[in-house]
């Protein structure tokens, strides 16, 4: 008799939700207690599959390994096309993957051109098709639905479709949305809607591979991406980095703006925008130009910035320029000088021009006419004091922004009174605004962590190293770990993929502060890269965006979480510089020992 494993030995499982399995569980799907392939027999199985699909025959391929009968799926993914999905059992696992290809071979299009995927079930649980059913956010996208009936009838969903597809979300709450799930299953299964009440319904996880571009071998699918890198290296990183940057020069118009964000389910870009982030990502394409040297890079840089130049407002008062996005944070101005500051300053250390020096000036003006006495830049709360009217919290990034803009300016301009703003306001950070505060609740900020490597640098200040470590433990104490979910180490905030990349960047600042200052930097270290494992698994490329509508267009693009695939530009920018920074650290044990104020080099001024 088939032996049927229990969904609940997954993290996060509910076990049916206190159903019963159906009595035809192992009917339905075999021995899902039994080893499942690993990659190299799955590949097996899928060069087998992909002979059937081509019509050239299943003795084209060299036979698989044997392995008992069960339940399989089998996928066919092509950019342009709906995804074809083939469910079928047999005697053994060679003859169920040969069933559901046959399936496949009579609706897959252009095959050469698409992608196969495996799913080979392995635990189950009860399910509804009748109710939305209440799963942690964790589980979904590692579960899939089936529905099988007396007839023979099956449908399934698979469960990266539930997450590619975002079919696993009902409204702000976690679960399968049976809203838009149903009509697919009874699609699948060839019955109506209607019929699916009377069909037995399962949850399952599955192990799951996919071809590669090549359709040699196979990589293991996980939430519908492929597997995370096993290792972090210098080269991988500094790869992710360049087709981060090939995105971002691919979506920069003529005119030098960016597409903001990008829908790549419906492939179709929006049309909100963001001047902020637009600085941030020109900064991340210059860091890219620095590393690899390629023209383009700083020809669309330059472009963007230029484009940045023009939108910038004037502070008549300080003869300063800021950018804006918003007019109801009175603190936004001080950020958007800074983070407009550190993309024109980025883009004259890395060039040797000097062009822009009055307008990085002028940036620097408003930053510091808005500083008062005690170091603090003027805020909603400053406001809130002189008129009594309730204003909305600002975020607390746009502090770093600021100092860190004065320090890249001073490392090319290097005016007492920048190195003075830029300590002031680090001063009341450390010593005011987040003195009393504990670890647990201490703001993982990204930009002051930079700020406070290139304050260090200047001033031998080590209460600026204490803060930093300070910033990095706190970040420890969120990241996530696989005992979470297989793909939750590295991860904060249920997945969230900038969240991930900014305290990567955190952590860069961190070690490369910790070497100027002579200390010990592998507590940091590997936390970092269990970060960077995390990230680099959610950029788009060859391997992993076979399920998009145009993988192409996608490709370098970093998108939003574990859940949801919208690419944005600073998604991008920001897992840019941290790989970035984290490949130098991890390429030269030197990097980070000397530079002032910034352990990057500045290029001299090149000539008029």
């Amino acid at each position: 008799m088939a032996l049927v494993a229990c969904l609940a030995l997954g993290p996060g499982c509910t076990c049916g939700n206190g159903r019963a399995l159906p009595t035809e569980a192992s009917r339905d799907f075999g021995d899902t207690a039994a080893a499942p392939p690993d990659a190299a027999q799955a590949g097996a199985y899928l060069a087998m599959g992909r002979a059937i699909v081509e019509h050239k025959g299943r003795t084209a391929a060299p036979a698989p390994p044997p392995a008992p009968g069960r339940r399989v799926m089998l996928a066919y993914y092509h950019p342009g096309f709906d995804p074809v999905v083939a469910t079928a059992s047999g005697a053994t696992l060679a003859d169920a993957v040969a069933s559901a290809a046959d399936a496949l071979a009579a609706n897959a299009k252009d095959t050469p051109g698409g992608r196969l995927e495996l799913d080979v079930p392995t635990g189950l649980a009860a399910a509804s098709v009748e109710e939305k059913e209440d799963l942690p956010l964790a589980s979904v996208g590692l579960e899939g639905l089936l529905v099988a009936g007396d007839d023979s009838k099956t449908g399934v969903v698979l469960p990266a479709e539930i997450a590619e597809r975002r079919l696993g979300f009902d409204s702000r709450a976690a679960g399968t949305s049976i809203a838009r799930i149903a009509p697919l299953l009874a699609s699948r299964a060839g019955v109506p809607v209607t019929a699916l009440a009377s069909m037995r319904a399962y949850r399952f996880r599955a192990a799951a591979f996919v071809e590669p571009a090549s359709h040699d071998g196979a990589r293991v699918v996980v939430r519908g991406m492929v597997e995370r890198p096993a290792e972090v290296t210098p080269e991988r990183l500094v790869e992710a980095v360049r087709r981060g940057a090939d995105y971002l020069v691919r979506v920069m118009n003529a005119d030098g703006r960016y597409v903001y964000m990008y829908h790549p389910l419906d492939d179709r870009d929006d049309r909100s925008y963001g001047w902020l982030r637009h600085a941030g990502t020109t900064y991340a394409l210059f860091e890219a130009y620095g590393e690899l040297g390629t023209p383009l890079y700083a020809e669309k840089a330059e472009l963007a910035l230029r484009y940045l130049k023009a939108h910038l407002h004037d502070d008549p008062e300080s003869e300063g320029k800021y950018a804006l996005d918003s007019s109801d944070e009175e603190q936004q101005k001080v950020g958007g000088a800074g983070i407009s500051l550190v993309a024109f300053a980025k883009g004259a250390a890395v060039t040797g021009s000097r062009a822009e020096l009055e307008t990085m000036r002028a940036l620097a003006r408003v930053i510091m006419k808005a500083q008062y006495e005690d170091g603090h830049f003027r805020s909603n709360a400053d406001l809130e004091h002189e008129t009594g009217k309730k204003l909305k919290r600002e975020v607390v990034y746009y502090v770093g922004e600021a100092v860190l803009g004065l320090m890249r300016l001073y490392a090319l301009d290097p005016q007492p009174a920048y190195l003075d703003a830029a300590r002031r306001a680090a001063d009341w950070v450390v010593h005011v605004r987040d003195a009393l505060v504990s670890e647990d609740n201490q703001e993982h900020d990204h930009w002051m962590s930079y700020a406070l490597n290139d304050l260090f640098r200047a001033t031998h200040d080590h209460e600026y190293v204490d803060f930093a470590y300070k910033i990095a433990r706190a970040i420890q104490k969120k990241q996530g770990t696989v005992e979470q979910a297989p793909d939750y180490g590295g991860t904060f905030f249920n997945g969230l993929t900038t969240p991930a990349s900014t305290r990567l960047e955190a952590y860069d600042a961190h070690m490369a502060l910790a070497r100027f200052a002579g200390e010990p930097v592998d507590w940091i270290m590997g936390p970092a890269r269990e970060v960077a494992r995390s990230t680099m698994g959610q950029q788009f490329d060859p391997d992993n965006a076979y399920w998009l509508k145009n993988p192409t267009k996608a490709e370098g693009g970093v998108r939003e979480s574990l859940f949801v695939s919208n690419v944005e530009i600073d998604y991008v920018q920001h897992a840019m510089s941290a790989w970035l920074h984290l490949a130098r650290l991890l390429r030269d044990p030197s990097y980070g020992k000397s530079g002032v104020p910034s352990e990057d080099p500045v290029r001299a001024p090149s000539a008029p």
